[in-house]
């Protein structure tokens, strides 16, 4: 196991290139995103093959979870095979060789299927797990279910999208109808790295969390991004415009075999326009474009029609098979703070 040293641009640049090429390689344990996360300390460990490439990354942030004591957390990591147990219990274990002594937790959800037969071989390993028990969609850090579509054509009925065609007819009828409305009412896409860009998303944004009564992340987290991404083809913001107005918007990160949509906005008032449809359908065909594997319209609180989210996410990967993660794997430190931590999650 190998720290990366943040001062040796060589190095960093190698690791970037790993979590950013590999098919599990996640945006998430980029460096970049440890600059992002400002009030965040992070750790970058990388083990290496017999043949000296790397084959396994993890990024560990820090952050106090319990009054004097730190949290561990790989987001979505680590990028490596998440099968290997012994692999993954080494990394932990270098992590906590190089981090400070009042880490409580090391806790890591990698984005691969739940299994029993999985979940009880970290068990035995010594890590506690958090998935199915969970019943809160935000009773985890990250959500355990997530609607996916996988233009490989997977799941009854797919069949694999090899252009923008086959991406329409993939969708729900329904679902096609109100993105070719929205053409036919003059809606267009525009993308771009731009912090104008970045003013036009925050407005639909704040728009959307207020009507739903929900909290929002400040302005400065998205020029933030912005700056750390405006020149990398792996970052973009989607705007769609109607009369003169942006009306919907969405953030997307081209890491590994996907496109993770992060982030939305949207303008209720145009509704009936059917902005979010629209760009929805350019987002995809980024993806197709770039030969992804899979684009992940993030978390849901479950997999039926009662959830919202799921509502509409659906029908964009109606054929698709759920996506049902493993949860958080934990590496425990010291109980009594990790009992006390998981209270906020009750």
């Amino acid at each position: 196991m190998t720290v990366l040293d943040l001062s040796d641009a060589k190095q960093v640049a190698r690791y970037q290139d790993f979590v950013k090429t590999m098919p599990k390689g996640q945006v998430t344990q980029d460096p970049l995103w440890g600059e992002l996360k400002a009030n965040w300390g992070h750790l970058y460990l990388y083990h290496e093959n017999q043949a000296g490439e790397i084959d396994a990354a993890m990024a560990v942030l820090t952050v106090e979870s319990v009054p004097g004591k730190l949290l561990a957390y790989c987001p979505k990591g680590p990028v490596a095979d998440v099968t290997d147990v012994a692999l993954v219990k080494n990394l932990v274990q270098e992590a906590l060789a190089n981090l400070p002594e009042n880490v409580f937790l090391v806790r890591m959800d990698p984005e691969i299927a739940y299994s029993q037969e999985l979940d009880q071989a970290y068990q035995a390993a010594g890590f506690q797990t958090r998935n199915v028990k969970v019943e809160n969609m935000h009773g985890n850090i990250q959500p355990r279910k997530n609607v996916v579509l996988y233009y490989d054509g997977r799941g009854e009925g797919a069949e694999p999208i090899t252009n923008e065609e086959e991406l329409m007819h993939h969708f729900k009828s329904d679902y096609r109808n109100q993105i070719r409305r929205a053409i036919k009412d003059g809606v267009t896409v525009t993308s771009g790295r731009s912090k104008e860009d970045i003013d036009a998303f925050f407005a639909t944004y704040t728009m959307m969390a207020k009507a739903q009564g929900i909290t929002h992340r400040p302005i400065e987290y998205f020029y933030r991004m912005q700056e750390l991404w405006a020149d990398s083809d792996y970052f973009r913001v989607f705007l769609a415009h109607f009369e003169g107005q942006v009306i919907a918007a969405g953030i997307g990160f081209a890491y590994g075999e996907k496109i993770w949509y992060m982030y939305a906005g949207s303008n209720r008032e145009f509704a009936k326009h059917y902005g979010p449809y629209l760009v929805q359908w350019e987002m995809l065909k980024w993806g197709l474009s770039l030969g992804k594997t899979a684009y992940d319209f993030g978390g849901v609180g479950a997999f039926d029609h009662t959830d919202g989210l799921y509502k509409f996410k659906h029908g964009f990967a109606y054929h698709d098979p759920h996506a049902e993660y493993i949860g958080e794997l934990d590496w425990v430190v010291d109980d009594a703070a990790y009992q006390q931590y998981l209270k906020q999650f009750a």
